[in-house]
């Protein structure tokens, strides 16, 4: 067994445990249901990959972590004091901040089935995962959570007065809710 990959594994795992954590937060925190169900719908697949993760580690003999998972979980929350000091509502920076943090650690669940893919024939146990749909998954995961954090950049980082004078006459003035659908960009 390899003590580098289980470590490696372990410290996803921890990401993940921190993760669930602050998504709830936001199932718990936002008032718009779209937003609701878009990380309520998140939550699911990050646990479905969490719980996977586990069974490659069983597979290959690997062992979990306590301290790691705990560790992932008290960053989380120690993270959350930062966020509910910024503000953790629609156009609070602690919201934005948030949701960058998601989108960042997706993006390194990315990373880690690039490298799992890269090294899955030395590790016949996962004959059957699918590390570049795993990859595919997670690009549509973080593109999902980018589009709130687009539009949680405009509410946040643009005051009001900047907003409403880039605005045509008849246009919004402002994103008063979390709405990815203002926000066209192509994330691929």
């Amino acid at each position: 067994m390899n003590q580098n990959l289980e470590r490696y594994l372990n410290d996803h795992l921890a990401g993940s445990s921190g993760a669930i954590v602050m998504i709830q937060h936001f199932i718990d925190t936002l008032e718009d249901p779209a937003a609701r169900d878009h990380f309520l719908h998140l939550k699911g697949e990050v646990e479905a990959d969490r719980a996977l993760l586990e069974r490659l580690m069983t597979s290959a003999g690997m062992s979990r972590s306590g301290l790691l998972n705990a560790a992932g979980d008290v960053t989380a929350r120690v993270g959350f004091l930062k966020l509910m000091w910024e503000g953790f509502e629609p156009g609070g920076l602690g919201m934005f901040e948030g949701l960058e943090m998601i989108a960042l650690g997706i993006q390194g669940k990315r990373l880690l089935w690039l490298a799992l893919r890269e090294i899955a024939e030395c590790y016949p146990e996962w004959e059957g995962v699918n590390f570049s749909d795993l990859e595919r998954n997670a690009i549509d995961q973080r593109n999902g959570v980018e589009l709130w954090r687009l539009a949680a950049a405009r509410d946040t980082l643009a005051s009001a007065e900047r907003r409403a004078a880039s605005h045509p006459v008849g246009e919004p003035e402002d994103g008063a809710s979390l709405n990815p659908g203002l926000v066209q960009a192509d994330l691929r």
